[in-house]
């Protein structure tokens, strides 16, 4: 068997653009405005998509996201809520791909050679976060009261 080569070693067709520098480098631009409202999700969606659509702004990448990423978002809350209350199956690759380019998963942000950093655990109120996610989960129906 064959050693494998070193990518330098290598001759003929590579399987993908990344060893091109061209691909590798960033052109950096600056922002339009940091004020950036996020739109708020439709009360008509179905929860799920609701609750999609609002993770995103609790997530670090969207700290990065300009108007057109809210507009991608908003889009693909309302393909998913289409998913859910038809699932007609030819909705998720469209909202797969979105959700993708949204950055929605650590999948997504390492392939967009996006790092997010984890909070200091000094700066986390605790007592904050439980409350959090004790509301979200009452969102959701998940979190039933102890008497029922």
């Amino acid at each position: 068997m064959a050693a494998k080569k070193k990518p330098e070693e290598r001759t003929g067709h590579t399987t993908g653009h990344f060893d091109d520098p061209r691909f590798l480098t960033v052109t950096k631009g600056q922002s339009r405005r940091r004020d950036i409202p996020i739109p708020e999700a439709n009360p008509r969606w179905h929860p799920q998509a609701r609750s999609w659509f609002n993770s995103l702004a609790l997530s670090g990448q969207s700290d990065f996201y300009e108007a057109s990423d809210w507009a991608t978002a908003v889009f693909a809350a309302q393909i998913y809520d289409m998913f859910l209350r038809t699932y007609r199956a030819n909705l998720m690759p469209p909202f797969e791909r979105l959700s993708a380019r949204l950055g929605a998963t650590v999948v997504d942000r390492k392939r967009s050679r996006i790092e997010l950093d984890e909070p200091d655990v000094e700066d986390v109120d605790e007592e904050a976060a439980d409350e959090a996610v004790i509301k979200w989960h009452g969102r959701l129906g998940i979190v039933r009261d102890s008497d029922g």
